[in-house]
């Protein structure tokens, strides 16, 4: 039986900031876990080319570096990674089909009312299984 004075997850007013950093942080370790692996196929071979090696570490380490920012940034309700996720959101609407759902998702979310941590709020007892 459900009444109205019961918790529900989906009504929580920090849910679209929950769920903008939990966006960010797959899209981290998406990013993170290709960019290894096209790293290890460009370093495998008699004479691997060391500047497209630098290059993709570049590229790919700095995806997951904003990703993780912005993952972070949403975890503490700043207002910097409310501002960029939007703007990462409106670039992943380019990538047609899963980019434009994530994007949209992004923006949806940044878009909403993000209300901030109350402070001295203690963190969840026990472990941190969050991996960023």
């Amino acid at each position: 039986m459900s009444t109205s004075n019961d918790w529900n997850p989906k009504k929580d007013a920090s849910r679209p900031a929950d769920v903008t950093e939990n966006i960010h942080r797959v899209i981290a370790w998406i990013y993170g876990v290709i960019g290894a692996f096209i790293l290890v196929f460009v370093g495998i071979g008699q004479h691997p080319n060391w500047a497209m090696f630098a290059g993709f570490a570049a590229i790919f380490g700095t995806i997951v570096a904003v990703h993780a920012a912005l993952a972070a940034g949403a975890r503490r309700r700043s207002g910097f990674a409310k501002a960029g996720s939007m703007v990462v959101g409106v670039l992943m609407l380019a990538g047609f089909p899963i980019g434009t759902i994530v994007g949209g998702l992004l923006i949806y979310n940044a878009a909403q009312n993000w209300p901030p941590r109350p402070v001295g709020s203690a963190e969840p007892a026990g472990a941190d299984m969050r991996l960023l």
